[in-house]
């Protein structure tokens, strides 16, 4: 009986130094509670410079010059010259109007001139010839007088047709449509035999310059004091990736106060590989007119607590996050320099804005 008792303490002091043990192993790690209280989160660590596409600007190819041409005059269409797609040059007459009704008008016109011109010359001719007898007194002088007075009328009588003829010329000259400037026809939207009118204007052809092409853009406000009329940007288009460079012209004077960038013309210079066609996407890097804020540590906006240049971030340590203090300075939308208070190596929560405070226990996501 004795045996059987001593053997139950040893069990029981066997079990109870195992279970000290385990509880002792158990303290030491983290409970199962802890673990899924952490919260998961994506963190980041700084950028140590502007990455190209982050300074990039997308933009639009257009030409400088470009027109819809219609008719100056109402009537039917009797040859058109062009097709679309084709070149022409200043002056070249794309389609003519009927011209019969206008062409009759001239030569009535004309006529009316050439014989206001003969009684012109008549009249110059009698005055002459009055002028030499009135000088040895043969001729009243009432008779120089009418001379004169003819004179004058048939003078005004040969500019009158004279105007009248031009006016005739200019009307026939208004029943041809011709390019205003170098270009490509791009549409038509008339065939021989279509009545075209005057008023309003029916549109006939589109042409465009496509040799004196540039680029409209919209530049961000933190990146716009830097950029300069003669300013040479490097541009790609898209999707061909076709490379190409641009000159500064025109920087607008005003920041739309939604977008908070300012629109920027700039002149496409140099040859390309391909044309560059009026309408195409490019995408502009201003990451040189950035300048010294091109240098540095940057963040996400979103990764940053601020206004102003004051603010915070998140910084992740030991797995659980620590309130820090910044300075910043915006220099792209989306995308903030950090002055102060951070170092390249720390890692932050990319949002600021989670539902942390100091000291949450965190689980970063990869």
């Amino acid at each position: 009986m004795n045996q059987r008792i001593l053997a139950a303490v040893v069990a029981v002091a066997v079990s109870t130094a195992g279970c000290s043990k385990a509880g002792a192993e158990k303290a030491q790690l983290p409970t199962p509670q802890e673990g899924a209280n952490a919260l998961g989160v994506k963190a980041i660590t700084p950028a140590t410079e502007l990455a190209a596409n982050v300074t990039r600007v997308t933009g639009q190819v257009r030409s400088k010059q470009e027109a819809t041409l219609g008719p100056s005059a109402t009537g039917t269409l009797m040859k058109v010259n062009v097709r679309v797609g084709d070149k022409v040059k200043k002056g070249d007459v794309l389609a003519v109007l009927d011209t019969s009704n206008v062409r009759i008008a001239v030569d009535q016109t004309r006529a009316a001139k050439d014989m206001a011109d003969a009684s012109l010359q008549l009249a110059t001719s009698t005055l002459e010839r009055t002028r030499k007898v009135a000088e040895s007194g043969g001729v009243a002088a009432n008779a120089l007088e009418q001379a004169e007075i003819g004179q004058k009328q048939a003078a005004a009588q040969a500019a009158q047709a004279g105007a009248a003829l031009r006016l005739a010329e200019e009307n026939l000259r208004d029943h041809n449509i011709t390019a205003p400037f170098d270009g490509i026809i791009t549409s038509r939207t008339k065939n021989v035999g279509d009545s075209v009118a005057m008023t309003p204007s029916t549109p006939v052809f589109s042409i465009v310059d496509a040799d004196g092409l540039e680029i409209r853009m919209l530049v961000p406000e933190s990146v716009i004091d830097n950029v300069m009329p003669g300013t040479v940007t490097p541009g790609v288009v898209n999707p061909s990736g076709m490379r190409f460079e641009a000159k500064v012209a025109n920087v607008g004077a005003v920041i739309d106060a939604q977008s908070r960038t300012v629109e920027v013309l700039a002149d496409v210079t140099g040859k390309t590989e391909r044309p560059l066609r009026p309408g195409a996407l490019v995408e502009m890097d201003f990451s040189k007119a950035a300048g010294d804020s091109g240098n540095g540590l940057f963040l996400p906006s979103q990764a940053v607590s601020a206004k102003g240049q004051d603010g915070f971030v998140w910084v992740v340590q030991d797995g659980t996050v620590r309130k820090r203090d910044v300075r910043v300075q915006r220099v792209l939308p989306g995308y903030v320099k950090v002055l102060q208070g951070l170092t390249a190596e720390e890692r932050v929560l990319a949002d600021a804005s989670l539902d942390v405070k100091e000291g949450t226990a965190v689980r970063v996501a990869q």
